[in-house]
């Protein structure tokens, strides 16, 4: 009977506290209805507001001031080429290395400091030694070129050559070993640096060597073969040249056409009349003896200027020495004007083919051998080891000894 009362008194009980509970929520509905309840607002976060970083920069850590262990945080020093994951890599290195430099510095004796100083003394001297070689050729002065400066020298500016012994390029004008007078009429030409072709050609063409120059059209090559021939022309006796002027040029230089041998003319006259150098030309479609009166007399003529008629008044300039020293030509007019004894070729030992490439695809080969039988074999270098050795051609040059003939060739196709 108890347990029946008590299960009743419990289940009153749970009923009650289901009405509160209903009353509450009806009367919670009522005010919220008639009066209004207050909502909960969402909190909004602002972009520009600061978020609290849960990170402690090292100088706001003041247990370093008590605690005697943090003042002298031991550093692992791991063997080997180890390293502590999660930590820059450079920063260990950095600290390893002072840890162990410390540590040397202070277990080294006063002897070893001394070995120490001085072998890093001498490091930093083979350093400097090591800057100051790798210097630019452009810094060096021309006796401190080294091999290698050459080489960079002919790559910067693409110059190949085939052959021994082949002497060094012109860095500039100043650099070079050509006299004063032609250097002045270099400048006054108008020729401020030399191209590639002429840094190459023009120290070989003073060595007496023949030579074959391969550049393309506007490059200089006209200067590059006139250049040597005016410096060794003005090398000769002015009494030599005198007495022998009657035995024909110094040089020739043929062209495949007339045009360009018009073009040569006026580029060597621009050389060449500074220096007393005359010069003639012999090209086609011109009185054969109208050129011979020309050659005759040594007359400097302009290119611009037409020929012909037998006025020679105000052609040209009048030369007392009755030869030119230089002649252009075109391969079939110098043939006509040597058979028909208007020229002679006994002091020639300098032959140009201008185009030689373009020379011989026209046909003009034949006419270039039968040029050339018109000139005297005893300047023909002979077929020896002496005469290939370019040092003692060199000095046999230099001496006066020997001048053999010397040809240079230039095309724009290799």
């Amino acid at each position: 009977m108890e347990r029946e009362t008590n299960g009743m008194e419990d289940e009153e009980g749970r009923q009650k506290i289901r009405e509160e509970k209903d009353k509450s929520k009806e009367l919670h509905a009522i005010k919220e209805r008639y009066l209004g309840g207050v909502k909960k607002r969402r909190r909004t976060r602002h972009l520009n507001d600061r978020k609290f970083v849960f990170e402690w920069d090292a100088s706001e850590d003041t247990s370093i001031d008590y605690n005697p262990l943090d003042k002298e945080r031991h550093q692992v020093q791991l063997l080997g080429r180890g390293f502590i994951a999660g930590i820059d890599l450079k920063q260990q290195k950095r600290e390893q290395s002072r840890f162990y430099g410390d540590l040397m510095e202070k277990r080294r004796t006063l002897e070893e400091k001394e070995q120490e100083e001085a072998r890093l003394r001498k490091l930093r001297k083979k350093e400097a030694k090591q800057r100051w070689d790798d210097r630019h050729w452009s810094q060096k002065k021309l006796d401190e070129m080294t091999d290698r400066d050459w080489r960079i020298f002919r790559e910067d500016y693409s110059i190949t050559t085939k052959g021994g012994k082949i002497p060094n390029p012109i860095r500039s004008w100043k650099d070079s070993s050509l006299p004063p007078h032609i250097l002045e009429v270099i400048d006054k030409c108008g020729y401020k640096e030399p191209t590639p072709i002429q840094r190459q050609a023009i120290p070989i063409g003073l060595q007496n060597r023949d030579i074959i120059g391969v550049a393309e059209t506007g490059s200089g090559k006209t200067a590059a073969f006139l250049i040597p021939l005016l410096v060794w022309i003005t090398t000769l006796p002015k009494i030599d040249r005198i007495e022998e002027s009657d035995q024909g040029p110094y040089a020739i230089i043929l062209a495949p056409t007339r045009e360009l041998a018009q073009q040569i003319e006026e580029e060597t006259i621009k050389f060449g009349k500074p220096l007393g150098i005359r010069t003639v030309a012999v090209i086609g479609g011109i009185s054969r003896e109208d050129q011979g009166f020309r050659l005759r007399m040594g007359c400097e003529v302009s290119a611009n200027i037409p020929w012909g008629g037998g006025n020679f008044e105000g052609v040209g300039k009048w030369s007392p020495s009755p030869s030119p020293q230089i002649v252009i030509a075109t391969p079939g007019r110098l043939i006509d004007v040597l058979e028909n004894r208007y020229l002679v070729l006994s002091r020639c030992t300098y032959v140009v083919l201008d185009e030689a490439d373009r020379m011989i695809d026209m046909g003009f080969e034949p006419d270039v051998q039968k040029i050339l039988e018109h000139m005297p074999v005893t300047n023909q270098k002979p077929d020896t080891d002496e005469a290939e050795d370019p040092e003692k051609m060199l000095a046999n040059f230099e001496s006066g000894k020997h001048k053999y003939r010397q040809v240079g060739g230039g095309g724009r196709n290799a």
